[in-house]
């Protein structure tokens, strides 16, 4: 193998990877929504509770406020997002056939051509993906947070609550 076959399968490696972060990101942020929206039932259930003490219903207030960021910077992350990918292969074709060179020297100009288009989309997939990134990790902690508190919550009712 030579050094530029090495480069080329490294470039379009990187080139599908970034392709398939961006999925998985969608699908933890689909989780996180997920998590949201069971938090919120509860949140919802304790403020209408008529039973419960102030403290239940004071402390949904942090947890509704985490809630609702961490449902934006999920939106964020989903947002429909313009990733570049590889052209056609009869994009290709059709470029090939204007050009009057030998093969070797058509297929050196392809591969050039391939790895300079793929190591752009790299580099805009790849800011893209920091991006969702970034947002998905905000919308992690803040519904870990908010699950935090949740949980505490939830000790306080069962233990420094009596039944009356």
């Amino acid at each position: 193998m030579t050094t530029n076959e090495f480069l080329g399968e490294r470039t379009r490696e990187r080139d599908r990877f970034d392709l398939d972060l961006g999925d998985a990101f969608d699908v933890k942020a689909s989780i996180v929504l997920l998590i949201l929206t069971f938090l919120g039932t509860i949140s919802a259930t304790m403020l209408t509770a008529d039973k419960l003490t102030a403290v239940p219903k004071v402390a949904q207030i942090p947890v509704i406020a985490l809630i609702v960021i961490s449902g934006i910077l999920c939106v964020a992350c989903l947002w429909p997002k313009d990733y570049l990918f590889d052209d056609l292969p009869e994009t290709y074709t059709n470029w090939l056939a204007d050009l009057g060179e030998s093969d070797s020297e058509r297929l050196e100009g392809v591969t050039s051509l391939s790895l300079e288009l793929a190591n752009g989309r790299i580099t805009h997939n790849h800011a893209l993906n920091r991006t969702k990134a970034w947002s998905l990790n905000g919308a992690f902690w803040s519904i870990a947070l908010a699950l935090f508190v949740e949980l505490g919550v939830l000790a306080y009712i069962a233990f420094a609550i009596r039944p009356s």
